[in-house]
Parts: C-alpha cells; sequence; structure tokens
C-alpha cells in the first residue's frame, strides 16, 4: 500500500469513530397512542335507500358522486338510487363492474382510481357502492386508498351483504393464490340496509344469505359475552330453525328482525374487536375451507356461492369440532337438519382434489407458522373457540 492510499485509510478509519462517537447515547422509546373516531350510520327497514340525500348531506360530502353497481342490480334498482340523488346538489356518474367476485380484481380497482382522477374527485366526494358484497369490497378497497380516503356509502342488494359483507368495514380485492388477500380496514360513512331491494334476488342468493344468518346464530353466545350486545329472549338459533319450517320469502317478518339482530351483533363485535385480534375472528367461522371452496370452484359448472361455500365450511368445521370432543355430535346433526332445510349443501362436493383444498387454505390470513387459528363450535351451538390453533397437517380433516 502506498503512502498516500495509507493516508486516505486512516482518514477514512477517523471519520467512523467520529460518527460512532456522536451516537452513544440511550435509545429512546416513544409511546404513540391515537384514538380514530369511527362513526357509521346504519338505516335498516323498508325504503332506507330512499335516505341516500339526506345522509350524503349529514356527512357533509361533496357534490361529487360516483355510483358503483352490477349489471344484475343496475337493471333493477340504478334508476330508482339516481331518482334520489337531484342533479342540483349532485354530480352523478355510474361505472358498472361485473357481477359477483369478477370484479374484485386488481384492474377493476385501477379502473376506478383512474375514473375518479379524470373527474376530479377529491376527499370530501363519494362512493356509493350498489350491489352484493362483492361490489361493497372493491368499492371500500377504492375509496381507503384514493387520496387515502374518500367517503364510502353502501346500498347493499343481497341478504348476505345486508347482514354481513356491507357492516365492519373490511375491504378486499382477490389475488390469483387466494381470496381477500389484498384488503384494508376501512369503515363506511353510512350503511342503508333496505329489505325491500331483496324482491328481486334470485332463490339462490337468497338462501346464500341465510349461511350468514345462522353464522351469527351459531356465534351469538360468545359474541354477548365479550361485547355489549344482548340477546333476546329466545335464542337466535332456535328462531332460525322455526323460520325455516316454511319457505322463506324476502319480506317475511321473521327475516326483518333476524337482518337486525345480525347487524346489531356485527357492530357490537366491530366495535369491541375493529381489526379483528380477539372476538371480530369469530365472525370467520366456517370461512377457512369456504374460501378455498370458493377458489377451488370458481368458474366451473360446479361453482359455489359465497353462502353456500361457508355453509359448507361452518358444517365440516363442527364436525373436526365434535372429533376434537369439543362439542357433541348431536349439534352436528342440528346444523346439518337447518341447513338441508335453507337449502344450503352441508358436505364438499365430490371431484374436488383434497390436496388442491389444503393448498388453499394454507394460503388463509389466518396461519401463522405450521399452525392455522380456526373457530371450533364448543360445548353447545352458540359457544366458539374463535382462537384454537390447528396444525396445517391436520386440515385435510376438514375436508
Amino acid at each position: 500500500m502506498s503512502k498516500s492510499q495509507l493516508l486516505e485509510a486512516l482518514k477514512g478509519k477517523e471519520a467512523k469513530m467520529r460518527h460512532k462517537s456522536k451516537h452513544r447515547g440511550p435509545v429512546i422509546t416513544m409511546n404513540w397512542n391515537t384514538t380514530l373516531e369511527v362513526k357509521t350510520r346504519v338505516a335498516v327497514g323498508a325504503g332506507a335507500r330512499h335516505k341516500l340525500s339526506s345522509i350524503l348531506a349529514q356527512i357533509g360530502a361533496g357534490r361529487r358522486v360516483l355510483l358503483l353497481c352490477q349489471p344484475s342490480t343496475a337493471v333493477h334498482w340504478l334508476r330508482d338510487v339516481l331518482d334520489t340523488l337531484p342533479s342540483e346538489d349532485f354530480q352523478v356518474t355510474t361505472l358498472e363492474v361485473p357481477d359477483g367476485e369478477n370484479c374484485k380484481t386488481s384492474e377493476w380497482l385501477l379502473r376506478i382510481w383512474e375514473h375518479l382522477e379524470a373527474r376530479g374527485f377529491d376527499r370530501q366526494d363519494t362512493i356509493v357502492a350498489l350491489g352484493g358484497g362483492a361490489v361493497s369490497d372493491l368499492a371500500g378497497f377504492a375509496c381507503s386508498t384514493y387520496m387515502r380516503g374518500l367517503n364510502l356509502v353502501l346500498v347493499p342488494t343481497s341478504l348476505l351483504a345486508q347482514v354481513d359483507a356491507a357492516i365492519g368495514g373490511k375491504n378486499a380485492i382477490n389475488l390469483p393464490s387466494g381470496k381477500n388477500l389484498a384488503g384494508t380496514f376501512f369503515f363506511p360513512k353510512a350503511v342503508l340496509a333496505d329489505q325491500e331491494v331483496l324482491e328481486t334476488l334470485p332463490r339462490r342468493q337468497l338462501t346464500s344469505g341465510l349461511a350468514e344468518i345462522l353464522k351469527y346464530a351459531l356465534i351469538e353466545d360468545t359474541a354477548a359475552k365479550a361485547t355489549d350486545y344482548e340477546k333476546g329472549p329466545r335464542p337466535l338459533i332456535d328462531i332460525v330453525e322455526d323460520m325455516l319450517r316454511n319457505v322463506v320469502e324476502h319480506d317475511d317478518p321473521v327475516l326483518s328482525g333476524l337482518i337486525t339482530s345480525c347487524i346489531k351483533m356485527k357492530l357490537f363485535v366491530v366495535a369491541r374487536d375493529p381489526h379483528e385480534a380477539t372476538i371480530r375472528r369469530s365472525l370467520n367461522l366456517g370461512h377457512t375451507l369456504g374460501h378455498a371452496l370458493e377458489m377451488a370452484t370458481a368458474d366451473s359448472s360446479t361453482e359455489l356461492s359465497h353462502g353456500e361455500a361457508i355453509a359448507i365450511g361452518m358444517a365440516q368445521t363442527t364436525k373436526y369440532a365434535v372429533a376434537q370432543k369439543k362439542i357433541g355430535k348431536d349439534a352436528l346433526e342440528r346444523v346439518k337438519e337447518i341447513l338441508i332445510r335453507a337449502e344450503l349443501p352441508y358436505e364438499v362436493p365430490k371431484g374436488l382434489a383434497k390436496d388442491k383444498l389444503v393448498h388453499l387454505m394454507t394460503a388463509d390470513k389466518k396461519r401463522t407458522g405450521d399452525t392455522i387459528k380456526l373457530v371450533l363450535p364448543q360445548t353447545k351451538l352458540g359457544q366458539v373457540d374463535f382462537e384454537a390453533p390447528v396444525p396445517l397437517s391436520e386440515l385435510a380433516k376438514l375436508v
């Protein structure tokens, strides 16, 4: 090494020593506590959709409104909802996205962003989602990410969306490897759950919604114990069972009461645990297998709706809980009987590869290392263990 190289090396060493000497103080840890005030107005009942204009005024929304809808909904309800938004008060544009889960893609998310940008939307403006759970998921994701948050108002038109998907602030799109893998927590400013719009719901979609209502019945005791939700004089599972002794129609007054009870339960659960750290996990009953079934049967002749897949998930999860001696076999028979009355499946369709379903379940968000947390019925129907660690090697027993 030459003399000049040696001098340069020594200078570099001295500089490093001086740099280190400046940072010998203690590491300071600062705790930052924040309270996020989240308020969602929920209107439930016949004609609730007609409150849209007044709701936008109450939340101080800007003039621009993007109304997201799907073809199956637009043909029945788009004009009806547009008529509630007078042109002198609002500049309304519409964007039609594909039916079902096909809208929950990064491509459609980008198209919504571009639509908002081209029309000058700002953070005071609003996206209104008119449709089922899929369009609510997409709208919420777009709202939460564009300018870090626009106003979101949901007008759910399926039974499943009214009791579950539109309530609680979880939004997502699907990835090729799994359902709802990219998502956010973002709460709507308002939800308008109008039973009248269920009039045009296909029979299969109405029965799919009954699966989510049964889910609430199966977690009711646990939700009441952990939150401010108050049970009525009769357990929800008894009310569901009695209702299903006859053919359920959209305007059934018993169904109306169940919709209100389910919404109340979810609101109390989400209020206690908005980011799914504890009790909110109970709402995932049947969903680990259910989501795998949806992915495995998508675009096939045996395609399952969300409710049908969750119905199977709940039945198979209860079967697993029986095998683990968490609950008696009579509970499984009762769940199966209710699903049969509701015209819902309870067994994994024949021909589906078990290894494919297991692989899809291992991609679930609730996985940690070599285990996955499942929601398992325990002791009696209405009670669940929402933090049951199940080894991945046990997942095959669900199918």
